[in-house]
């Protein structure tokens, strides 16, 4: 186990250094799960008055209680991802696995990315500087990522757009021509799924990232840095604009424009346009207030119903009298 001085932390993240200076640090723990060899990143004051007084923190300067060793910072949270890596450095790896299956010229992947065994590459694809493809990820033809992007195992990109014709024959199924086109920086998660486009790309936009098991359809366009949550999924020919949220099980329906800096609730259905800077809620979606008072005055539909068949008596007995 390698140890790290608070100070010679405090170097390495740029922070002001409380207490014992020359304190040991072996790790980073979880505030549920403290050790008092590693250090906890703290957001919340009540979250650190919970803690031992032997546990060393990074937080802001007022979670530090008389006799805390640890590290101050104004944004705790910023800080976690640095803290982690430091401790828990990831061996950047490139190159192609001999066990990967390339279709495509191995010309179009860049020597600083990775594939990993058992990962597919089809034809025509290309693939950025940095970019990793995990182990049984599969790229079918036409796919083309930018720089440092990371797609998860089992993760299928390119498969056909769900696209079928009614006939008096039956179903005419439409060929998928198109592609598709991920910006740099985009995350995309395990067994996730992006349909190419019929003519054209379908589009993920730079800064993107998409958990797990989501489906995303042909022709759709993401714009930059949405977060795309898990079990969630958008119809085909939908666009979504910049810095979209969409939560747990959210779904967008087909040929929908939503906004850029949309957050979506779990569970919401989009069917129709949504504006930017909208807050929206369940099925259909509508402002999220509304749609939370329209659930407080249903849970009070019983008594309601109960009053209003009361005062429809009493009319009946005054128009009889």
């Amino acid at each position: 186990m390698e140890f790290l001085k608070l100070n010679e932390l405090a170097l390495k993240l740029g922070l002001k250094e409380r207490g014992n200076t020359g304190r040991e640090i072996a790790g980073v723990s979880s505030p549920e799960y403290p050790v008092s060899e590693r250090i906890c990143v703290i957001w919340e004051h009540s979250a650190a008055r919970k803690l031992p007084l032997e546990i060393p923190i990074i937080g802001k300067e007022e979670y530090f209680d008389e006799g805390r060793d640890g590290l101050i910072s104004e944004n705790p949270r910023a800080v976690l991802p640095e803290v982690l890596r430091i401790f828990q450095p990831s061996e950047r790896k490139k190159g192609i696995d001999l066990r990967a299956v390339v279709i495509c010229e191995k010309e179009n992947i860049s020597p600083e990315a990775y594939i990993a065994p058992n990962a597919y590459i089809g034809e025509g694809c290309e693939i950025g500087e940095g970019t990793v493809i995990e182990p049984n990820a599969v790229l079918l033809r036409n796919v083309k990522i930018g720089r440092n992007c990371l797609v998860h195992s089992g993760a299928v990109i390119g498969a056909d757009g769900f696209g079928f014709e009614r006939t008096p024959e039956g179903l005419v199924k439409i060929p998928q021509t198109g592609g598709v086109s991920i910006g740099d920086d985009v995350e995309i998660g395990a067994c996730s799924t992006i349909d190419r486009g019929t003519m054209n790309d379908t589009v993920i936009g730079s800064g993107t990232k998409i958990d797990n098991q989501v489906q995303i359809g042909h022709n759709v366009k993401i714009g930059r840095n949405c977060i795309i949550c898990s079990m969630s999924g958008i119809a085909g020919s939908s666009e979504l604009g910049d810095n979209v949220i969409m939560a747990v099980q959210a779904g967008v329906s087909d040929h929908v424009k939503v906004g850029s800096n949309v957050v979506i609730a779990g569970r919401s259905g989009i069917t129709s346009d949504i504006p930017d800077n909208s807050r929206v809620s369940g099925f259909p979606a509508r402002n999220h207030n509304d749609a939370k008072r329209a659930l407080v005055l249903a849970a009070d539909l019983p008594l309601l119903v109960k009053r209003l068949k009361l005062l429809e008596k009493k009319v009946d007995l005054l128009q009889n009298s």
